[in-house]
């Protein structure tokens, strides 16, 4: 068993410097503007289920940078799917600004555009920790109270922040964890129902974000930022 340990660790060892030394390549190649090899050698590295937030980033970048927009687009979502970064939220509101389609958000109301620029702070998983951390102060906090000479007052202030970052962390989860994906066909119209001689309601066009909303056979229906539904065929977008 100790051979076997031992084996394998030295595989993943390998492996890892292998990584490192191709993401330093495509680096090197990213920097002599040679994009088009960049980009096979950084998904030569995602190949071998090596993703990280800074390899999605600079595939976005390498896409940005041939304008193939719904690429970089996907690339800058997937990286923020992994870890918030400033350089990558600009990165994709500026490669936005140079899709086809300009889509108005639906107005929301006040409350729910705060709670969701709080879910926004940090990943689900900082949310949890967070929210078990605080659970934990409160439950020894609790005991000490209970069953010691040790008295903490403003014990239901710590309870309601323990329940409060509950709440944020499993909203945070179900944000998450909506299906989304990124248009990639040139132009597709959006159908009234998963049929081919159904009603065209309205196109879109590479690049633009939409929510997955439900899935019969070969088609998905759509929901994108201003409220709009619709179906189309899933080979006209890429999942996220």
């Amino acid at each position: 068993m100790r051979y076997i340990i031992i084996t394998l660790s030295l595989l993943i060892s390998i492996g890892l410097q292998a990584s490192d030394s191709l993401f330093s390549k495509a680096n090197e190649m990213y920097g002599n503007e040679n994009y088009t090899q960049a980009i096979l050698t950084y998904e030569k590295i995602l190949s071998n289920n090596l993703e990280s937030a800074e390899l999605y980033y600079n595939l976005g970048n390498c896409y940005y940078k041939i304008e193939d927009w719904a690429n970089a687009i996907w690339y800058y979502e997937k990286s923020l799917k992994i870890k918030k970064s400033k350089k990558t939220i600009e990165n994709l509101s500026i490669t936005e600004s140079k899709i086809i389609d300009r889509i108005e958000p639906m107005p929301e109301i006040f409350y729910n555009v705060w709670w969701y620029k709080i879910i926004k702070l940090f990943t689900s998983k900082t949310w949890q920790i967070l929210s078990l951390l605080c659970i934990w102060t409160y439950l020894i906090v609790f005991l000490l109270n209970t069953f010691t000479i040790y008295k903490i007052k403003k014990l239901n202030i710590l309870l309601f922040i323990s329940f409060l970052l509950f709440a944020i962390s499993q909203s945070s989860i179900m944000y998450n964890s909506k299906q989304e994906a990124i248009i990639f066909s040139s132009a597709v119209q959006v159908t009234s129902a998963p049929t081919n001689n159904s009603v065209n309601l309205f196109s879109l066009h590479a690049g633009i974000k939409v929510e997955i909303i439900d899935e019969i056979g070969d088609w998905v229906e759509i929901k994108i930022i201003n409220g709009q539904n619709g179906w189309i065929k899933k080979d006209n977008c890429k999942l996220l």
